[in-house]
C-alpha cells in the first residue's frame, strides 16, 4: 500500500515505485546490492498479497458470499495482526537514508507527491464510484463521508493518511539530525502506543498506533547492514513475539495493546524472514515486481476487486466461495500491476503519484526544459 504503497504504500510504503534492483547488471558489487534491496520489494509482494485477500475475503462477507466462518474469520485475524505495520515497517526503512540524500524539503515533496496526492486523488475516485453505485448497494453513502478526508479516512485509504501524518511527525524530530533523530522516533511511538485511550479521534489513534512501525523500520534502515543484522532480528522477532503470544494469551483482555504488538512483531519478523530467504536464493523475482507496484495494487484493487464480484454474481450467477477468491484476487492484483507497467514514463502515472515536473516544484527545483512530461524518467524514493 506502499510501501507502497516507499509503500510500492507505503503502504504501504509501502508510498514510492522504484525502478527494478533485479535489473541491475554490472559488476558483482552492483548484483550483490540489488540482492540486499531485493528483500524489501519481496517482502512488499507477500504484504500487497495479503492486503488483496483481506480486502477479497471481507468484501465477499459483506456481499452475502457464503464462506466457511472458522476459516474465515482465524485467517482474517491473523493477516491483520502484522500485515498493515509490515507496510509501515518497510515504508520506515529508507527514511533516513532518503531525508539525508534529498534534504527535509525534497523530501517532503516526495510525500506529498507519492502519498498525499494519491490518497486525495483515489479517495475523491474511489468514493465517487461507490456514491453512485450507493443505492444498489446494502452500505449506503453521503456525499459529507467522501469529502471528509481531513479528519475521516475511508476504506484502505486510512494507511495513505496515517502515513503522511506519521512522516510529517518523522520529518519534524529529525530534520536536523536524521540517525539521531530516530531513537527519539522511536521511544515517541512506544509511549504514544502504552498512552493511547480507547477514545482517541481518528487521526491522533492512528499515529498512536503505527508510529512505532514507522520508527522501527526507521532504525533498522539507519543501519543499513542488511541481510546479516536482519535476518538476526527477524529470527528473534519470531521467537520474541511467539513467546509473548504464548505467555500473554491467557491475559489477552487485560493486555490487549501487548497481545498486538506481539502478533505483529512475530508475522513481520516472518514475512521478513521469508523475504530475505527468497532473496538470498536469487528466487522471488515476480513477488519483487509484483512489489514494486504495490501503490498501484494498493489503490485499485478494491474497485477492481468489486467490480469482479458483481459480475460473477449479478451477470454469471456465480456463488462458489473459491471462485470468488481467485477471481477477486486474480483480478484485483493483476489488472492494477498491468496498469501500472503501461503508463511507465507516460502520463498516466499521475494515476499513482504527481507528475514529476509538479514534485520539483514543490522541492523549490526548476523542471527540465527540454525534457517532455512523456519522456521523463519517473523518480522514486527508495
Amino acid at each position: 500500500m506502499a510501501t507502497t504503497p516507499e509503500t510500492s504504500a507505503a503502504v504501504p510504503s509501502t508510498a514510492a515505485l522504484a525502478a527494478s534492483p533485479a535489473a541491475t547488471t554490472g559488476t558483482s558489487a552492483s548484483r550483490g546490492a540489488a540482492a540486499r534491496s531485493d528483500w524489501i520489494d519481496i517482502a512488499k509482494g507477500i504484504g500487497i498479497l495479503l492486503v488483496v485477500y483481506g480486502h477479497v475475503a471481507r468484501g465477499l462477507v459483506n456481499g452475502g458470499v457464503p464462506l466457511d466462518r472458522a476459516w474465515f474469520t482465524a485467517l482474517d485475524t491473523a493477516i491483520y495482526a502484522f500485515h498493515m505495520p509490515l507496510f509501515f515497517l518497510l515504508s520506515g526503512w529508507f527514511f533516513v537514508g532518503s531525508l539525508t540524500r534529498r534534504g527535509p524539503r525534497d523530501y517532503l515533496a516526495t510525500r506529498v507527491a507519492t502519498v498525499l496526492y494519491p490518497y486525495v486523488l483515489w479517495s475523491l475516485l474511489q468514493g465517487g464510484i461507490e456514491l453512485l453505485l450507493s443505492r444498489w448497494t446494502s452500505q449506503p453513502l453521503a456525499l459529507a463521508d467522501v469529502l471528509a478526508l481531513g479528519w475521516a479516512p475511508r476504506a484502505q485509504f486510512w494507511f495513505l493518511y496515517a502515513l503522511f501524518l506519521i512522516s510529517l511527525i518523522a520529518l519534524v524530530m529529525c530534520a536536523r539530525h536524521p540517525r539521531a533523530g530516530v531513537g527519539a522516533l522511536v521511544l515517541t511511538g512506544a509511549l504514544l502506543l502504552a498512552a493511547q485511550p480507547r477514545d482517541w479521534p481518528m487521526p491522533a489513534a492512528l499515529v498512536a498506533s503505527h508510529l512505532l512501525h514507522f520508527a522501527v523500520g526507521a532504525w533498522l534502515g539507519a543501519r543499513r547492514d542488511t541481510p546479516a543484522t536482519v535476518s538476526r532480528i527477524a529470527l528473534a522477532g519470531v521467537l520474541v513475539g511467539a513467546g509473548a503470544l504464548l505467555a500473554l494469551q491467557p491475559l489477552g483482555a487485560e493486555w490487549p495493546k501487548l497481545l498486538r504488538l506481539a502478533a505483529a512483531l512475530l508475522g513481520v519478523a516472518l514475512v521478513a524472514g521469508l523475504a530475505l530467504a527468497l532473496a538470498a536464493r536469487g528466487w522471488g523475482h515476480r513477488l519483487a515486481a509484483l512489489g514494486r507496484a504495490s501503490m498501484a495494487v494498493f489503490l485499485a484493487h478494491i474497485l477492481v476487486a468489486s467490480g469482479t464480484r458483481i459480475v460473477l454474481v449479478k451477470v454469471l450467477g456465480i456463488t462458489s466461495p473459491s471462485m470468488h477468491l481467485v477471481a477477486g484476487m486474480v483480478a484485483g492484483t493483476l489488472l492494477p500491476w498491468w496498469l501500472w507497467r503501461a503508463v511507465q514514463g507516460r502520463a498516466g502515472m499521475a494515476l499513482f503519484e504527481l507528475p514529476p515536473a509538479w514534485r520539483l516544484r514543490l522541492a523549490g527545483q526548476a523542471p527540465p526544459r527540454q525534457e517532455s512530461a512523456a519522456a521523463a524518467p519517473v523518480s522514486a524514493e527508495r
